[in-house]
């Protein structure tokens, strides 16, 4: 249910032409997964400073969102959410299943290149960090990710409320950015590549939602998974890790992790927050 965020594909005979230091992605066009990629360079030294630049904009954003979403939902239109928290979920799959349309329609890929794909090797914009969170360039892809998110988001959403899951969602993506790009900088790994997919936020979501509920029953399509959501986020864990690790297939591990992390944090945080709130309240009662 919770695999995405994926590298798009090179044809196969591209990768292996390529140097293993000093990488030149021509600007193609196809019908498949990559529609549109700028000539751009590899180099280390260079990549130090986009991730650089992507930790000060991630920073930046954690710190805007967590400062004002507490007050936007109090503004109209934003206060529906607040009193109704499920529709927030049901807005973020249809800004989803909007950014998959346009895909669709060339004219918009250069501006979709800038803004929804994340490069780990030039950021053209900053703001790729979130845009490429929303992002999904097939329809399986974007299929699984709502799937995932409907599947644990209205819940959580309920639970946490419209404010407290726009920042653990928004903000898990942020950071799942930073890890996607900070992984193949610190060990030094070509990337060819970039990447795009809401999965880091979605393993945020996940994250928190087994921390919070940790025995809540989980099926992986129709098989139950024993031992509830926490053994199947650990088993998530450890599959991410094992993949940043052999660095099989396409997809984002490091970007999962990162948001794995960030949910948990997050969780953490929600329930603290939760028991202290629970504490004033039966200090309160004892007082009558």
């Amino acid at each position: 249910m919770l695999k995405s965020s994926l590298f798009p594909l090179l044809p196969k005979s591209f990768k292996q032409s390529v140097p293993r230091q000093t990488i030149q992605i021509k600007e193609f066009h196809s019908t498949g997964m990559v529609k549109f990629i700028r000539v751009s360079n590899y180099h280390y030294k260079n990549n130090w400073d986009t991730l650089k630049r992507a930790a000060i904009f991630s920073g930046l954003f954690i710190t805007g969102t967590t400062l004002v979403t507490p007050y936007l939902f109090q503004l109209p239109p934003f206060n529906h959410f607040a009193k109704h928290p499920s529709h927030l979920v049901y807005g973020l799959i249809g800004l989803n299943v909007a950014v998959f349309g346009v895909w669709q329609l060339p004219k918009y890929w250069r501006l979709l290149n800038r803004y929804a794909l994340l490069e780990k090797n030039s950021m053209y914009s900053s703001w790729s960090v979130i845009g490429s969170a929303f992002s999904h360039q097939e329809f399986w892809h974007l299929g699984v990710n709502m799937l995932a998110l409907y599947s644990f988001g209205t819940s959580l959403a309920g639970m946490l409320g419209a404010s407290n899951f726009t920042q653990l969602y928004l903000n898990s993506a942020a950071i799942a950015s930073l890890a996607s790009i900070a992984y193949p900088i610190i060990f030094k790994i070509p990337v060819t590549a970039p990447s795009l997919g809401a999965s880091g936020a979605l393993f945020g979501v996940f994250g928190a939602f087994s921390y919070l509920v940790p025995t809540a029953k989980i099926m992986l399509f129709v098989f139950p998974i024993p031992g509830g959501a926490w053994v199947a986020f650990l088993g998530s864990a450890v599959w991410n890790a094992a993949g940043c690790f052999m660095r099989w297939g396409s997809f984002d591990y490091a970007a999962h992790l990162g948001g794995s992390i960030a949910g948990v944090a997050y969780g953490w945080y929600f329930s603290k927050k939760f028991r202290e709130a629970r504490e004033r309240r039966m200090r309160g009662a004892f007082r009558f």
